[in-house]
């Protein structure tokens, strides 16, 4: 890590004289690691002692995640004379994972046992935002944004073997119940211009994934084979679950891609 800082600042020194027009459109193709932050990331249960105290409860399977990757694409619009402001739009799909054991009930009598655990909750965001670009006319141009987020669930809990969930046996994977919330994405980052077309960028996003939309379904509402999102406050079961906040940090890297740079004027004699 002290490595890649080390060569981001002599490519901040050695550029920090040279330029280029700013260009119109700026398109990027990224990819990022991170983390789930806040209510978003529950330790899974200890395996030991196998007791109920310790059983992985389905309310909080969406939680049990612990890694994130994800890819995505962005178009930003600039304007003014020196093109400092900008608009966003884009997309990210953030894929959420977690691969454990856990204890779990494995049959109508409560027994317990410990199995693998792999639950995964996908969710696509698309953001409209704008951002402030600190060099436009540089070759090394920081940035800082913010933007607000449709962001859509999806994904599924596999086992390792049969077990009891929500009064039912389980053979196969459950799936995450389709979930809308809309949140707010923080932006910052360097965009690194190789060209006149083309250049890489780094940078880091946090994302509040659910300040707005927050909801609990009532069982009724819920699939046979599905559990729910549940962020917001909650009786089930005789148990009450407090609302959730959930957001995430990541780091991403990718390639920038320049269009409509103005053209030099040529004065003729």
């Amino acid at each position: 890590m002290k490595k890649l800082f080390v060569i981001i600042i002599a490519i901040f020194i050695f550029s920090s004289n040279s330029s280029f027009a700013q260009p119109k459109i700026t398109l990027h193709l990224t990819g990022g690691y991170g983390s789930p932050l806040g209510d978003f990331k529950t330790e899974v249960p200890s395996t030991s002692p196998v007791a109920e105290s310790n059983r992985a409860d389905a309310d909080y399977f969406p939680y049990y995640t612990k890694s994130l990757l994800n890819f995505g694409a962005d178009g930003k619009l600039a304007f003014g004379k020196k093109g400092n402001a900008r608009v966003v739009l884009g997309f990210t799909y953030n894929m959420f994972s977690n691969s454990t054991d856990a204890v779990f009930r494995i049959n109508a009598n409560n027994d317990l046992a410990v199995t693998s655990f792999d639950p995964k909750v996908n969710i696509f965001s698309v953001y409209l935002g704008g951002e402030w670009a600190f060099r436009p006319n540089e070759k090394v141009n920081p940035f800082i944004g913010a933007g607000l987020a449709g962001n859509f669930f999806g994904g599924k809990f596999e086992f390792g073997r049969e077990v009891r969930i929500k009064g039912e046996q389980r053979t196969g994977p459950m799936d995450m119940k389709s979930e809308t919330r809309i949140g707010i994405i923080f932006d910052g980052g360097i965009d690194f211009m190789l060209s006149k077309s083309i250049g890489a960028i780094v940078g880091v996003k946090y994302h509040l994934i659910n300040p707005l939309g927050k909801g609990a379904d009532d069982p009724s509402e819920i699939g046979p084979n599905e559990i729910d999102l549940g962020d917001q406050e909650h009786t089930e079961d005789g148990k009450t679950f407090a609302a959730r906040s959930i957001s995430s940090i990541n780091g991403y890297a990718g390639v920038s891609f320049y269009f409509g740079a103005p053209k030099k004027t040529v004065i003729r004699k």
